[in-house]
């Protein structure tokens, strides 16, 4: 008898694509915690710095012996009120005497403190001894924070209310990212893009841009991270949305030079935009943007399929978003923060407004960005971008007509009952104001909607002629059959389709194929459909099916009012421009699939009826027979 020693398998190495995929995973796990705890470490050093403020209210400049002499100071500060008077030379600032003549600059960064703070300050007047003040740290009158008392609205919530839209910006791009990597199958492709989405989404909270401005190591882990991010988006965005693909490929060039400069901004800390002029900035950052629309113009006109044309579509809505959103919030802004003198005359509700308006257009938009790219890459309803697009069009621009019809008819108004009358309340000329965009809003969105849609209309489809086929005048000289064959044949003709098939449910509740549009037509015998899909259908609802399937709609043909009764299923394939169906087809289709399933239903019963009619009569007859005599 022998035995036989038992043999250990040797180990398998690991296969080149499984260390790949292991190494993405592990790049995904690496930059979603650095983000998240980037931006944690930056909320408090964005609330702390928002707290610092400066001597407001005080201006200075160099004097000609080389001193800093105050020329100008608000009346309404504490500086004027401790006793600094224009033309006050300045000794020393806690105690210590400055370096020369100090520029406005300067002396703000020499003064800054915690808001609420004393500042010490050594002053002379002409050739009277120096006198020392303790001045209080507040906040710019004409500052959001200062305005913005009066309404029982604290510094802490002005601070904090753009830490709370960092939050819902960096959890919108994390959820994102996520979905895509649920849904994404192990595509390298789908994980460089979720890792671009979270570090671009990062890049833009005001939490990460403040860490980026500390000088130790969290701060250049901060800038790596907005240069990486940005780098990332740049290539992604331009040159691989929407398939991975690189178009142009010449596109390498630019996108090798962009990641060289990313990794200059790492050891030289002068490359960073940041330290640039924000003018100079402001045209990199436009010349990136302008570089990946002329990429996605020219993969759009030429290699891009059509289903590629919807994903880029909702891409550029989004990066068109977020260019309008951001110049409307920098105007904002100016207007709050550069035109203080006229904002003191308007009301604290409004400069409120203004306040939450310039975050909102800046944090919004980025928040759209990664819904438009999430949606264009699980090609979630791809062909509703035209309805979106012709929607957006239409309330801008009526948006900004009655914007300007308000002021307009504001500034009229208050002229001619200033002019009429006197001592008349502004809430009554408001109110006469605003009665002007009212009247004018329907008339006003009818116009440009017209306007709009002779040069973008998105399609629509209406089955009148369908509907022709199914009145009861011509189901009476037609049974089912050739009702199905109309019905199949008119639909196939008016969405232009490769294939289309009727199926109606058996007792058992299958669906099987009864007829279609021809007979090359390769469709399945029976339509074989998950549980959610089912009752989907016995709603009364339309759906898609998986990409696949092999066919592209399918719409319920269901019978009654509340109690819907599913008849069959009309199935749509692939249509031959490469089109799908936006909601309007969709809602079109929706109700002539409640019409066709009445028609059937009918037809169905009068076939019945028919039949069991002849039988009669065929039973009928065979009894007579039967009484003849033989």
């Amino acid at each position: 008898m022998t035995t036989s020693t038992p043999t250990t398998a040797a180990p398998v190495a690991a296969r080149p694509h499984d260390v790949k995929r292991t190494l993405l995973r592990l790049a995904r796990i690496a930059v979603v915690i650095l983000a998240v705890l980037l931006v944690g470490m930056g909320a408090p050093l964005y609330y702390n710095a928002a707290h610092v403020a400066p001597l407001a209210g005080v201006y200075v400049a160099p004097g000609k012996a080389g001193d800093t002499v105050f020329t100008f100071v608000v009346s309404s500060t504490p500086a004027y009120q401790a006793g600094i008077r224009p033309g006050d030379v300045l000794v020393a600032v806690n105690g210590q005497p400055p370096a020369g003549g100090l520029s406005q600059l300067q002396f703000y960064r020499l003064t800054s403190g915690w808001v609420n703070t004393p500042v010490t300050l050594t002053v002379r007047t002409a050739a009277a001894a120096p006198r020392t003040f303790a001045v209080i740290r507040s906040a710019d009158p004409t500052s959001v924070v200062a305005r913005v008392q009066p309404l029982n609205i604290t510094a802490d919530f002005i601070i904090a209310f753009p830490l709370v839209l960092d939050l819902i910006v960096l959890l919108a791009y994390l959820s994102v990212a996520g979905v895509l990597i649920w849904r994404g199958r192990d595509r390298g492709f789908i994980y460089f893009a979720s890792l671009a989405l979270v570090s671009f989404g990062a890049a833009a909270t005001h939490s990460l841009q403040a860490l980026a401005r500390d000088p130790s190591l969290w701060g250049w882990l901060a800038n790596a991270l907005m240069s990486a991010g940005y780098a990332a988006v740049f290539i992604f965005f331009g040159f691989q949305f929407p398939d991975g693909e690189w178009v142009p490929r010449r596109g390498r060039i630019l996108a090798g030079i962009v990641l060289a400069w990313t990794l200059l901004q790492w050891v030289w800390p002068p490359a960073r935009p940041m330290y640039w002029d924000p003018l100079l900035a402001t045209l990199a950052y436009l010349a990136m943007i302008v570089a990946m629309f002329i990429a996605q113009l020219r993969r759009y006109r030429r290699v891009a399929t059509p289903a590629q044309r919807g994903q880029i579509k909702w891409f550029v809505l989004a990066v068109s978003t977020i260019v309008a959103g951001y110049a409307i919030s920098q105007m904002v802004s100016i207007v709050i923060y550069y035109l203080g003198g006229y904002l003191t005359r308007a009301a604290d509700f409004v400069v409120l407004l203004l306040w939450l308006a310039s975050l909102l257009f800046y944090q919004v938009p980025y928040t759209l960005l990664a819904v438009a790219i999430g949606l264009a890459l699980l090609r979630y309803r791809l062909w509703d971008i035209d309805v979106v697009i012709n929607r957006s069009l239409v309330y801008t621009a009526l948006t900004a007509a009655l914007a300007i019809l308000s002021t307009v008819s504001l500034a009229a108004v208050n002229i001619l009952i200033g002019q009429l009358f006197s001592g008349v309340s502004p809430l009554l000329v408001v109110a006469i104001s605003a009665a002007f965009p009212v009247v004018a809003f329907n008339p006003l969105r009818g116009w440009i909607q017209r306007l709009v849609d002779r040069s973008f209309k998105p399609e629509e489809m209406n089955f009148n002629e369908t509907y022709a086929f199914l009145a009861l005048e011509v189901q009476a000289m037609l049974g089912p059959a050739e009702l199905l064959h109309m019905l199949v044949v008119d639909v196939t003709r008016q969405l232009d389709l490769l294939s289309a098939g009727v199926y109606l449910r058996l007792p058992d509740n299958r669906l099987m194929l009864a007829e279609r549009a021809a007979p090359e037509d390769n469709l399945p015998p029976e339509l074989a459909l998950d549980v959610a899909m089912k009752e989907n259908l016995h709603k009364g609802n339309v759906i898609a099916p998986p990409e696949g399937a092999g066919l592209s709609f399918m719409v319920p043909l269901v019978v009654g009012t509340r109690a819907l009764d599913l008849c069959g299923v009309l199935a749509l394939g692939p249509r031959r421009s490469g089109k799908g169906y936006t909601t309007p087809v969709q809602r079109s289709l929706k109700e002539l699939g409640r019409e066709a399933g009445k028609s059937i239903y009918v037809a169905q019963r009068s076939q019945h009826s028919l039949q069991h009619i002849a039988e009669r009569l065929s039973a009928l007859e065979q009894r007579i027979d039967g009484l003849k005599p033989g």
